[in-house]
Order: C-alpha cells, then sequence, then structure tokens
C-alpha cells in the first residue's frame, strides 16, 4: 500500500512528540507491543512497512467501530438468539449502507435535474434509514424486514413511472425485493414480497404491452448516462447485499464453531467422567465385595466353633477386611473433596525429619510381614512450608506403596535433602520399576498400573493421585523416576521455611480449618460435606 511521504512525515513527529507517552500510542494503534523506544522513528525510507501496518490497524479499528455502532440499535432481546441476531444485523446494516447507496443515487440525480427521481430516491432512502430504529422500537426483526421490502417495491416501482416502465434501469431493481426479503423476514412474507414484485413488473409490462408509454422525466441527453449508471448500481447494490449477508454468515459460522468446540470439551468431560465413574463402580464392585465376602464367612464360621484361637483369627480377619473397606472409602471421598475443593491447607513449619520417622513407624509392621527392610537417611534443620497431616498422609503412600510393590527381603530407602527453595524427600524401592506408559498416566484417578502388589495387597488406583493433588496444594510437587526391572523412586519436594522467617504464633490457615494439627490424614478433609 502506497502512502504519501508527507502523511508518514507527520505520522513521525506526532509519535516523536509523544515518545513520553509511547503506551498511549501503542494501545491506540494496536500495532507495537514493546517498551518504549529511545531514538526517533526512522525515516519514511528505511521502514516502508510501518505506515502500511499503521494504515491496516487503523482500518481494521475503524472497521471494528464501525460494525459495533451499526449493532447498538439491536435490542438485547434479539441477541439471545443467533438466527435471530443475524437477521438483526443484516437490518442494520441494509439501513446504514443502503440509505447512504440511496442518498448517494439522490445527488445524483439532483444534479443532472431529474427532480422526480430524486425525490423518490431521498423518500426511500429516508425509509430504509428508519428501519434500525424500527427493529429496536419493535425488539422485532419482521416489522423491520417487511418496512425494508416495502420501501424498495415502492421505490423502484415509482422510478419505473418516471424512468420509461420496462424501458428503464428501475425494473431490474425489482428482483432485489424479493431476495432482500428472503434474507431478512421469514419465507412465508419473503414469498409474498415475490409474488408482489412479480406483480409490479408484470404491470409494467402490461402497460407496455398496452402501448401505453411512460415518458422519463428527465433530460433525453442523460438518458445514457442514468441507464448506465442504474445497472452499474445494481451490480454494485447486489454485491453490497451478498457481502453484508457473507459477513452475517461468517460470523454466524464463527460463533456456531465455538459453540460445537464447547460442546466437544462438555462431551469429554462427560466421557471422562462415565469413565471415571465406570472405574468407580468397577473399583466399589471389586474391592469392595472381597471384603464383605471375608466378613460375611468369618461371621458363619464363628457360629460353629468355639476354638478361642480360630474365634482370634477371624477377628482378626473381619479386622482386616474392615481396615481395607475403611482405606477404599476414605481415598474415595478425600479424591471426591479434593476434586470439589474442599480440601483445606494449614501451612505451618514443619520438621521433616520427625514426619519421616513417624511415617516409617506406621509402616514398620507391613514391611515386617514381608521382611522389608527401612533405611533412613535425614539430618536436623530441614523445615518446610507445609500441611503437617497432608505431608504425613503423602509419606504413608509413598512409603506403603514401596513395601507393597516390593519383593520380600528388600529395602526401602527413604532419604531427605534440601535444593535451593525446596526440601526434598525421596523414597526408593528395589521392586519391579515402573514403565514409561505407566509413569505417563500414573498419578490420574482410578489408574491401576502393570505392577501388581508381592504379598496380595489391595490397590484402588487413587492413592498417587491424592499424593499429587496434595503436593499441588502446598505450592509443591511429587514425581517419579524409574527404569523397569530397576525399582521405582519417588520425589516430594516442598517450599523450605525462610530461615529469616520465625515460626508464627498460630499457624497460618488457608480457607476454614482447626489450627490444631491431627496426625490423622482423615482430618484434612473435615469440612466434607
Amino acid at each position: 500500500m502506497w502512502i504519501h511521504t508527507e502523511s508518514i512525515t507527520q505520522i513521525r513527529r506526532i509519535v516523536n512528540k509523544t515518545a513520553g507517552n509511547w503506551h498511549k500510542i501503542r494501545s491506540f494503534t494496536g500495532v507495537y507491543d514493546g517498551p518504549k523506544p529511545e531514538n526517533p522513528l526512522p525515516a519514511p525510507a528505511e521502514s516502508p512497512g510501518a505506515g502500511a501496518g499503521l494504515s491496516r490497524s487503523l482500518a481494521l479499528n475503524f472497521g471494528a467501530r464501525l460494525s459495533a455502532l451499526m449493532d447498538r440499535p439491536i435490542p438485547a432481546e434479539l441477541l439471545k438468539d443467533p438466527e435471530q441476531t443475524r437477521r438483526a444485523r443484516l437490518v442494520t446494516r441494509f439501513g446504514v449502507l443502503g440509505s447512504l447507496f440511496g442518498f448517494t443515487y439522490a445527488l445524483f440525480y439532483f444534479l443532472i435535474g431529474h427532480k422526480w427521481g430524486a425525490l423518490i430516491v431521498l423518500c426511500c432512502s429516508t425509509g430504509v434509514a428508519t428501519t434500525p430504529f424500527l427493529l429496536r422500537w419493535k425488539k422485532s426483526v419482521e416489522p423491520a424486514g417487511n418496512l425494508l421490502a416495502l420501501t424498495l417495491t415502492l421505490g423502484f416501482s415509482g422510478l419505473c413511472l418516471v424512468e420509461g416502465g420496462v424501458h428503464g434501469h428501475a425494473i431490474a431493481w425489482l428482483v432485489s425485493v424479493p431476495l432482500c426479503a428472503l434474507l431478512l423476514v421469514s419465507r412465508k412474507w419473503a414469498r409474498r414480497w415475490a409474488v408482489i414484485a412479480f406483480f409490479a413488473g408484470a404491470i409494467f409490462a402490461a402497460v407496455d404491452l398496452a402501448g401505453i408509454t411512460l415518458t422519463p422525466m428527465y433530460d433525453p441527453k442523460w438518458a445514457s448516462i442514468v441507464s448506465v449508471a442504474g445497472y452499474l448500481g445494481l451490480i454494485l447494490f447486489m454485491f453490497i447485499l451478498g457481502l453484508i449477508f457473507e459477513v452475517g454468515r461468517a460470523q454466524s459460522f464463527a460463533k456456531m464453531q465455538e459453540a460445537l468446540a464447547e460442546l466437544a470439551a462438555s462431551n469429554a468431560r462427560l466421557t471422562h467422567l462415565n469413565n471415571e465413574k465406570n472405574e468407580f463402580m468397577g473399583i466399589a464392585a471389586h474391592d469392595l465385595r472381597n471384603p464383605l465376602s471375608v466378613i460375611v464367612g468369618s461371621t458363619e464360621l464363628l457360629r460353629t466353633t468355639q476354638d478361642p484361637a480360630r474365634v482370634e483369627k477371624m477377628i482378626k480377619l473381619i479386622a482386616s477386611a474392615a481396615l481395607r473397606m475403611r482405606d477404599l472409602v476414605t481415598n474415595l471421598l478425600d479424591a471426591n473433596a479434593i476434586e470439589q475443593g474442599k480440601f483445606t491447607s494449614n501451612i505451618e513449619r514443619c520438621n521433616l525429619r520427625a514426619l519421616v520417622e513417624q511415617s516409617v513407624d506406621h509402616n514398620q509392621a507391613s514391611a515386617a510381614r514381608k521382611g522389608i527392610a527401612i533405611r533412613v537417611g535425614t539430618s536436623d534443620g530441614l523445615w518446610a512450608k507445609a500441611d503437617r497431616a497432608a505431608t504425613l498422609q503423602i509419606m504413608d503412600n509413598l512409603i506403603s506403596n514401596a513395601v507393597k510393590y516390593s519383593p520380600p527381603n528388600t529395602t526401602v530407602h527413604v532419604h531427605t535433602l534440601p535444593e535451593a527453595n525446596w526440601i526434598l524427600v525421596s523414597v526408593r524401592d528395589e521392586g519391579p520399576g515402573i514403565s514409561e506408559a505407566d509413569q505417563k498416566k500414573m498419578f490420574q484417578k482410578f489408574t491401576r498400573l502393570s505392577a501388581r502388589p508381592t504379598g496380595g495387597e489391595s490397590s484402588t488406583g487413587l492413592g498417587l493421585s491424592i499424593v499429587k493433588r496434595l503436593a499441588e496444594a502446598m505450592s509443591g510437587s511429587v514425581q517419579c523416576q524409574s527404569v523397569l526391572g530397576f525399582g521405582a523412586t519417588f520425589i516430594l519436594r516442598l517450599p523450605v521455611w525462610p530461615k529469616d522467617l520465625p515460626e508464627p504464633a498460630a499457624t497460618v490457615t488457608v480457607n476454614s480449618r482447626s489450627t490444631t494439627p491431627s496426625p490423622n490424614p482423615a482430618s484434612l478433609f473435615e469440612s466434607r460435606n
């Protein structure tokens, strides 16, 4: 695009003069998003694309403002329905552009002395200009669209009377009436306007066939110019008509695509939720049925025996099955509480060495049953900025998983160490390891990995999902490092407690929760309904 050098020079002067307020220029033009320039703008010859970019930006800005201006008459009630919105926009654009088009023709007719033609076109243009106001007043597209069709029909018929009937160009304009009606009003009304326009043309044809001559009411020397202007104007009018329709169609199509994208996303979410529901039903059916069967069988045996040893054994089986059911239900409720945002964290200064030792004590019994040794490497002075109960729940899960998936007579290694602004807790086992495919999905809900517990322990597929969400709720993270066949290492990262920040007298509370930490992880979700 060619721009006059003087215009570029003026732009340079304005920009250089207002360099101290460059952000205002940037927000106005929308073509610069960098820092304030240190030097004046280069000369026009050195930046040939700058003027073109500015012109395009101004043109786009003008187009957007003009479109917003033409949308102002549209009532809010019509914006709720996409089809009504599309038709309302066509009415407003016909009203604005059609009236401008008509006023131009009225001026042309006035200049050549065609006063009757100028009067007819001026009246019609005024009628077309009122359609957006009628749209806003009636809050309906139908009255405005019918007024537009009526105005065009009367205007073109009037021009036929003063421009020679079928021998003038005005009769050809009647073809636009049913097309406009079809775009703006219902098909029923569009058919009516098509019939009306057809009969209007037929009347002038009948008059000509009857030998009645309609003499043009302007100087004959302008006849060729009037005809050329009329037919070329019809071409331009039909192009504008199609352009308005295409722009409206493109906007409607874009909105439809957005709606379809939202619908697809909603369907994907529903599919995901349905899969989770199916997974939940499978877990409930399998993992609850087995311990319930143990409880039912044990109670039946209790009725048939008086042997204290067998009674004690049955009681232990019932207690073990009940604990499995409790753990499953707790995990399900915890996962649901986190999903619904009901988890509340009590951030405080936590001694990770004490928490690690406490978690190891929790898992010593299950490790001893499999002959697994838990080796701990910790040091004093490692204070994390975390929730005490949530951190304990995470470490309980990681260490119990290490014991669960480790072969008998192996070792689980637990270490703590500092890293910049983080405190790390690593749990490494000597189990079968985790494949790359499993590592990609291991922190998702209801995920069952290919590796299975080595001692027949149960697994809900929820533990690692809860671990990840708890860690992230404390501004931390958890990750897995594993090579299939060589064990797995889980690393928990928690923010370090700043040395210059003394321990608060009262713990920092996020959301609403008791400030007294509880060693029982279930208290993390005491706000659950």
